[in-house]
């Protein structure tokens, strides 16, 4: 099965470009894609990637709009205030190309629902919640999965692949502290909302990159200041001390 007539339509301006050969976009087309957090950077995320053909996604958040998310979270109005987030952008996205298959899960991900995620290309965290991080790395880890890490703060923007299925490397080798007490978060130090978009838009490439093999984007940490256009990409290697090492 491929795209209908409608699709091709509203794709076909990407569609021509020498990267969007035969093979790629059936991959695209098949492409399972899960996002994990529906905040700042995911709904610039999400939009774009429905956008780019991507048909297959699964959302993951269990908070209800609030009027301090609309400064930044650009698929909510003033009109979904209380509505959960997975099933606003559902419905918006929709709007986008109807043919999509979106489930929305009105709900955090923990260790008893982290199964979910198993059918999935690529997992995208975007979730700013530490121990959920730290939980769907280990998971990934463990089964083999692909792990977008996104997080944006202040001017900052942190961005990285882990392949987990060649050698150890992933985001515990990155950030090996366990607890999240004494990290800045955007509700203490606040965020740009410009910020945010830039990050949804530079992980959309990645994945689209990752899902087409365009470039390899394994283990490298993307590093953006917003306030200044300054871009970092590192290599990161095996943490010899990480304590997942073995799992």
């Amino acid at each position: 099965m491929t795209y209908s007539d409608l699709e091709y339509e509203l794709f076909s301006r990407q569609f021509i470009l020498k990267n969007f050969n035969e093979e790629n976009i059936l991959k695209l087309h098949n492409s399972k894609i899960v996002i994990v957090g529906l905040g700042g950077i995911a709904c610039p995320l999400a939009q774009y990637l429905v956008s780019s053909g991507v048909k297959n996604l699964t959302f993951f958040d269990g908070d209800m709009i609030e009027k301090s998310n609309l400064g930044r979270q650009i698929l909510y109005t003033l009109e979904d205030l209380g509505k959960y987030k997975t099933l606003v952008a559902k419905d918006k996205l929709l709007k986008t190309n109807p043919h999509c298959n979106i489930t929305a899960y009105p709900e955090y991900l923990r260790q008893e629902n982290l199964n979910l995620l198993l059918s999935a290309d690529i997992i995208i965290d975007t979730t700013d919640d530490w121990h959920t991080s730290k939980l769907i790395n280990k998971f990934c880890l463990q089964n083999s999965l692909k792990y977008i890490f996104s997080s944006a703060i202040n001017y900052n923007i942190q961005i990285c692949l882990f392949d987990n299925k060649k050698n150890h490397v992933c985001l515990n080798c990155l950030f090996p502290n366990e607890e999240d007490a004494d990290l800045p978060r955007c509700d203490t130090v606040g965020i740009s909302s410009i910020c945010a978009g830039i990050a949804g838009l530079v992980t959309a490439q990645k994945t689209l990159n990752t899902l087409l093999n365009t470039i390899d984007e394994n283990n490298i940490l993307t590093l953006i200041n917003t306030s200044d256009f300054t871009i970092s990409n590192i290599i990161i290697k095996n943490n010899v001390n990480c304590v997942l090492n073995n799992s």
